[in-house]
């Protein structure tokens, strides 16, 4: 699907421009001389709502096909940079994981998104904002519209590094589902390492397993169920194989969960547990993240976790620990639901 501006932005910017030139020609009109709720702050925020509007309307009807070629558009464009730069490396290819949906393809595009911003920072580009699952049932124009946002600023990248080299827009055979759409994230993911300096380390797991902890303890406040957060003491070295096995672990228990709550629970990853890295491990706990979003808009519970600082020094045991805090919260959930 390929995306011009809509008709409504571009009357929005015409009033815009309009507008400024007249307040450039005759001054500030005397109505929009309050220092707050004036006519130019009235007129500003009218012009976010208006430009949010037409963004929504714009991935309305996207398609997971619209999905799988935007996915496969990204790959190619850091594809271009890679080569470009001199990129050599052999990344890992991912392997193909059945039944995601769109919320689970929007938190791989999250994954996605944390690597181009170490790229950015590595050569100088301004970093993109950093983004959440959003608090709605996540569809195919939720997804289409954060990869064409990571689109844009993979292209700022290539803008800072003057290539002008363009891609070729892919084309997808009809009937995909959001797993081929995820795989071909998965794929980028790999690729972006050797442009952001390095993979995915213990620290990112431990990172995102303090946010599944977090995202517990907004939907422990909506059930009235208290959170134990001391943490069990874990006395052994732990290798990323054994942190994946609790995050399986987890993985039911947070299917227990949904099922109590009356919700359609989601099925168990495809995870073989063969070789794992902390690349592995961080998706495992990237989908925990999507499970985290389903039951809080089942909820209702409308509250983002706070960002926290990249974490530091941290080793595939800190995770462990946590991902046993996590799994003993759910289990105090699920008891404390009565079905």
């Amino acid at each position: 699907m390929r995306h011009r501006p809509s008709k409504a932005r571009i009357r929005i910017a015409a009033v815009m421009c309009s507008v400024l030139m007249i307040s450039a020609f005759w001054g500030k009109p005397a109505f929009a001389e309050e220092e707050e709720g004036g006519f130019f702050d009235w007129l500003f925020e009218w012009f976010d709502s208006s430009t949010d509007s037409a963004d929504e309307t714009r991935y309305e009807g996207a398609t997971d096909n619209d999905v799988a070629q935007a996915a496969q558009d990204l790959t190619a464009e850091i594809s271009i940079l890679r080569d470009e730069l001199g990129v050599f490396d052999y990344p890992a290819e991912a392997e193909l994981q059945e039944d995601r949906t769109p919320v689970h393809v929007y938190a791989k595009t999250l994954e996605v998104l944390s690597k181009v911003v170490r790229a950015q920072r590595r050569f100088g580009v301004a970093e993109a904002e950093s983004r959440q699952i959003p608090f709605k049932e996540v569809d195919s124009g939720d997804v289409l519209a954060n990869i064409n946002y990571i689109i844009d600023e993979i292209r700022k990248i290539k803008s800072q590094m003057i290539i002008e080299r363009e891609i070729e827009p892919a084309t997808v055979a009809g009937g995909v589902s959001p797993s081929y759409a995820y795989k071909s994230l998965a794929d980028a993911s790999f690729l972006l390492d050797g442009l952001g300096g390095r993979p995915l380390t213990p620290n990112d797991v431990y990172g995102n397993c303090l946010s599944i902890l977090d995202e517990l303890e907004l939907i422990a406040n909506e059930l009235d169920v208290p959170m134990d957060l001391d943490l069990p003491e874990v006395n052994e070295e732990k290798n990323p194989k054994e942190v994946a096995q609790q995050v399986l672990r987890a993985t039911y228990k947070v299917i227990n969960l949904q099922t109590r709550l009356g919700m359609d629970a989601s099925g168990v990853p495809s995870l073989t547990l063969v070789r794992v890295t902390p690349s592995e491990v961080y998706d495992s706990t990237n989908m925990l993240l999507a499970e985290m979003a389903r039951i809080k808009f089942h909820l209702g519970v409308n509250e983002q976790r706070a960002e926290r600082p990249e974490p530091s020094g941290r080793t595939p045991k800190d995770s462990f620990a946590l991902v046993l805090g996590i799994i003993r919260n759910l289990d105090t959930m699920s008891a404390g639901i009565r079905t």
